[in-house]
């Protein structure tokens, strides 16, 4: 074709054409190339679908979470691989309606479409390719003798090529079975490939296929399997892509460089982003490339840019496309945003790294504990409201109640009146404390030493009562009328008068010491302490006595069991979490969003939600998993800390918040 836009045929000019930002850190995107539709999925685990416009043509939000996902060129099936035992592969149409719901083979790793939307590839780092129809039904195997890793479809034959992590590269013929539905895969070769592979791509016909290697380049193959040479970028390649034809490569580093070549290698344009691509497609006709960041931002960039003599388009469009996000007034992306206030509070990170943070409500503050030994207080403006108490000893414990903070170490307690700005070190002469709870205005304080040695001490510093227990104590509560529990490592909970007079109660597995909390506000008459036994899955509620009121079977191991105002909150390790009011009932039930380290809080209307910190992003969402806002963080972020009032965030040196009800 003649050319006559007067554009050079060697130079690229490549500009943004739009960005939209996912409402949680993106995970990955597939593309399919003759529907023009982007499919991209987050830690969230929310599913998104766009056109190649940027703009969002349907939504939904996978019960489990994402691991992988895939969409057929023709945008007729959508495949999504979970982290889940019985519905780990889900079979979704082309507007993510569920279609199938199958179980997904063990330790499986990829899952890839056949152009067609007839046929899905599920990976096993354990070993064979399981093939599936799109309607759910086994469809035949493929084995190598190293476990696939890595596995694309030729668009224009049945075939396939698949790559070990490292060490063999295979191409396999999809034969037609004489079994209507079935496919008999037979390996037509397997070759030793002498490097890591992070990811395989080829062309419309497979004459060129393209293994991202790392250090070692972009790899070329034949649709035979013969290297025809590499790639080389000077940085560690994570993905390449070639358009349908095979005439022009999209490619990514590591480094956080973004490069377009010719089949001849020439590197016709390259950037540097300000943080590396997570996914990275490229339209089949080579036009543009989309790619993705760990950070949220999906991108479409257009090679060419405007032609001589015509006006400079538009600045890109830049919005987001999480369900239910809107914009916010004076520019930002929805979900997106920055501190209310942001002030120095340790000088060094190693302090940032190591403080203890905490939001009290009443009166509301934010208290940061850090080395030595120093307490900071702060305002809901970002003021100083001024120091504790000095102490001595080593580690750091905050705790609050109505009107009081606490601070302290191994050795002190430092207490603070808010209400009247007065402050004092606890006349007490410790060893190694490891438990505190303060009531100061009906209970005083309750201490455990060494962890066998509890006692009931006043403000002041005037012991009420002590005992030296045989067995060490895992959690410590404060009830109402004085009432002090304990729970302890051979299975009993302890229940101590305002005398100290003490009633055990059994019933727990030794092997399974109980965490314990106050009954959440609101509770039924009489019930007084929350129990959790983590390895028999079972929540109870306890009279002021101990006697059990309710027991409850949770569906999955309980890793921490939280007191959030009128709930009791039971998360598990992976971050899935119910909340049950004082009766024992589920109130809230949350998938796996999160993680064992999240914090929890409310937002401006009392509902829970958690705070998650993932290397520079900060996710505030429901139990649900919808994320109410996000952040990236531009330094380190540190420690947390949430209260009714809002949220308190190290982020590198400097104390950071997040007030409930700011904009989002």
């Amino acid at each position: 074709m003649p050319e006559t836009s007067g554009r050079s045929s060697t130079r690229l000019e490549p500009e943004e054409s739009w960005t939209v930002v996912t409402e949680s850190p993106l995970k990955g995107l597939a593309f399919a190339r003759e529907a023009g539709r982007i499919l991209a999925w987050d830690e969230g685990n929310q599913l998104y679908l766009l056109n190649t416009h940027g703009e969002m043509t349907s939504s939904a939000r996978s019960p489990n979470r994402v691991m992988a996902g895939a969409i057929s060129d023709d945008g007729s099936l959508v495949a999504i691989l979970c982290d889940h035992d019985e519905a780990g592969l889900l079979l979704l149409s082309g507007d993510l309606a569920v279609q199938a719901e199958r179980a997904a083979p063990g330790e499986a790793s990829f899952i890839a479409t056949d152009p067609f939307g007839r046929f899905v590839a599920v990976g096993s780092r354990l070993g064979a390719v399981q093939l599936v129809s799109r309607h759910g039904r086994a469809a035949g195997r493929i084995e190598t003798i190293q476990p696939i890793a890595h596995l694309c479809f030729v668009p224009d034959r049945a075939f396939v090529v698949g790559a070990a992590a490292f060490g063999m590269l295979a191409g396999i013929e999809l034969e037609a079975s004489r079994t209507p539905g079935r496919l008999e895969p037979e390996v037509a070769w397997q070759d030793r490939l002498m490097s890591n592979v992070g990811r395989l791509t080829s062309s419309g016909d497979g004459s060129m296929i393209l293994a991202s290697c790392f250090t070692h380049g972009i790899q070329r193959f034949d649709l035979k399997g013969r290297n025809e040479g590499s790639y080389h970028l000077g940085g560690t390649v994570s993905h390449a892509v070639p358009d349908f034809p095979g005439r022009t490569i999209a490619a990514a580093t590591l480094e956080g460089e973004l490069a377009i070549m010719n089949s001849a290698g020439n590197v016709r344009w390259r950037t540097r982003l300000d943080r590396p691509v997570v996914a990275l497609e490229i339209d089949p006709l080579g036009r543009y490339a989309i790619h993705g960041r760990a950070t949220g931002e999906i991108t479409r960039l257009d090679f060419f840019g405007p032609e001589p003599g015509r006006r400079e388009p538009a600045k890109p469009s830049r919005s987001t496309v999480g369900a239910g996000a809107g914009s916010r007034p004076g520019g930002g992306t929805g979900s997106v945003r920055n501190p209310d206030w942001s002030v120095p509070a340790v000088q060094t990170e190693d302090q940032a790294e190591t403080a203890v943070l905490t939001v009290c409500d009443d009166p509301p503050c934010v208290a940061v504990f850090s080395s030595p030994n120093r307490l900071e207080l702060f305002g809901m403006d970002g003021k100083k409201l001024g120091k504790g108490p000095e102490t001595s000893g080593v580690g750091r414990i905050l705790r609050t109640a109505p009107g009081w903070l606490a601070a302290a170490t191994d050795r002190q307690v430092g207490l603070c009146d808010l209400r009247r700005g007065e402050q004092w070190k606890v006349d007490l002469r410790l060893v190694e404390l490891t438990h505190l709870v303060i009531k100061p205005d009906s209970f005083g304080l309750a201490i455990v030493q060494e962890r066998d040695r509890i006692g009931r001490a006043t403000p002041a510093g005037r012991w009420i009562w002590k005992h030296e227990l045989s067995t060490p104590i895992e959690d410590l509560a404060v009830g109402v009328e004085g009432f002090a529990a304990a729970t302890t490592n051979d299975g009993r909970l302890l229940v101590f008068d305002p005398a100290g007079e003490m009633t055990p109660t059994g019933g727990f597995e030794a092997s399974d010491p109980p965490f314990l909390i106050e009954a959440p506000e609101g509770s039924p008459p009489g019930l007084a302490w929350i129990t959790l036994a983590r390895r028999a899955q079972q929540l109870s509620g306890h009279t002021l006595r101990g006697e059990v009121a309710w027991t409850r079977r949770l569906p999955w191991e309980g890793w921490s069991l939280t007191r959030l105002g009128p709930y009791a909150l039971v998360a598990s390790a992976d971050g899935r979490a119910m909340a049950f009011d004082g009766a024992g009932d589920v109130r809230i039930e949350g998938g796996p969003s999160g993680d064992a380290n999240d914090v929890y809080g409310f937002d401006a209307e009392g509902r829970p939600v958690r705070i998650v910190r993932k290397e520079v992003h900060i996710l505030c969402s429901g139990l649900d998993g919808r994320v109410r806002w996000r952040v990236v963080a531009g330094q380190p972020v540190g420690p947390c800390a949430a209260g009714r009032a809002g949220v308190a965030v190290m982020i590198g040196p400097n104390l950071a918040w997040f007030r409930n009800g700011g904009p989002t």
